[in-house]
């Protein structure tokens, strides 16, 4: 019980803030138009600003190519065996692709490190990077993929770096990179002015995804739902942590894949798939039953991390 306690108490002030934007969104606070543009702001210069800042002042002096291979393969085996067992059961083209962009693609910028910033104090920075600069990229891949293959438009080679490359999260990591090794003087003034616009990020998106969210009752496809949130809160994470812990990876390490395998889908998983010709609404109806459920799969996970001495 201890542990359960200890769990709540670490996502509660997250999901709370989510409530807020739920409520606000419900009371016409914010409406659809301000999610949109504070999406914008959240994500080409809030959490950019972030990124850049906190790699460059970061202790990081190298990548773990171990760890950084555990992360992809895992999040590899996710992606292929959801499309291969998927396609047997999930006849409509768009459903497939809904499903399966959001039975591996996490949250993990908007939810996840807003949760390891509550659990470590210290500098997991190194962890970090290996999700933003590799996770991100697989996933941004995977996705283009995956969706580019059930839609109508053709996937070139220059099209599909293209995409990759203009991700802004990409961008600020490899900029934040390049800044920390050669050791670039910045101007405080600068610094210090895009700290206070990075704070926005954090509360911000989580009011977003609070503003996002469709709790509107409907049975239409409920077994895909189940399926596909029950693979990207518990199956990947039950499946690969222990595989981590037995080789042998530190604590932060660990709760950095914890966090990357089992935070909620992604709610871009539903604004590029609507832009790229998937289920939309699938997608929303899954990337809410995915963060309802993660106030109880999160609860039990870091409970359970506690218990094994993790955290």
């Amino acid at each position: 019980m201890e542990n359960l306690t200890l769990g709540l108490n670490i996502i509660f002030p997250v999901f709370f803030v989510i409530f807020i934007g739920f409520f606000l969104k419900q009371r016409n606070i914010i409406d659809e138009n301000f999610v949109s543009k504070s999406t914008t702001l959240v994500f080409y210069v809030a959490l950019p600003a972030k990124m850049f800042f906190d790699i460059k002042n970061s202790s990081v002096d190298s990548i773990d190519v171990k760890y950084t291979l555990y992360l992809l393969l895992a999040t590899l085996a996710v992606f292929s065996l959801s499309w291969f067992f998927g396609r047997f059961f999930i006849k409509d083209d768009k459903k497939l692709s809904a499903f399966v962009h959001c039975s591996y693609r996490s949250n993990f910028i908007y939810i996840g490190m807003p949760i390891l910033d509550l659990i470590f104090d210290g500098d997991v920075m190194d962890s970090v990077i290996v999700v933003l600069v590799f996770g991100l990229t697989l996933y941004n891949m995977l996705a283009i993929i995956l969706l580019t293959y059930y839609s109508d438009s053709k996937l070139t080679f220059k099209g599909f770096f293209l995409k990759v490359l203009k991700n802004p999260m990409i961008i600020s990591v490899c900029l934040g990179l390049v800044a920390k090794f050669i050791n670039l003087p910045i101007y405080s003034g600068i610094e210090d002015g895009a700290t206070l616009v990075s704070t926005l990020s954090t509360p911000l998106s989580l009011i977003l995804i609070g503003g996002s969210l469709n709790f509107k009752k409907s049975k239409s496809d409920n077994v895909i739902i189940v399926f596909s949130t029950l693979i990207k809160n518990v199956v990947g994470a039950a499946i690969f942590i222990p595989i981590g812990y037995f080789m042998g990876f530190s604590s932060s390490q660990l709760v950095v894949a914890y966090l990357f395998f089992a935070t909620p889908c992604a709610v871009n998983c539903f604004i590029m798939g609507k832009q790229m010709g998937s289920d939309a609404v699938l997608t929303s109806k899954i990337v809410t039953a995915s963060f309802a459920f993660s106030i109880i799969s999160y609860t039990v996970g870091i409970a359970l991390l506690n218990n094994f001495g993790i955290i």
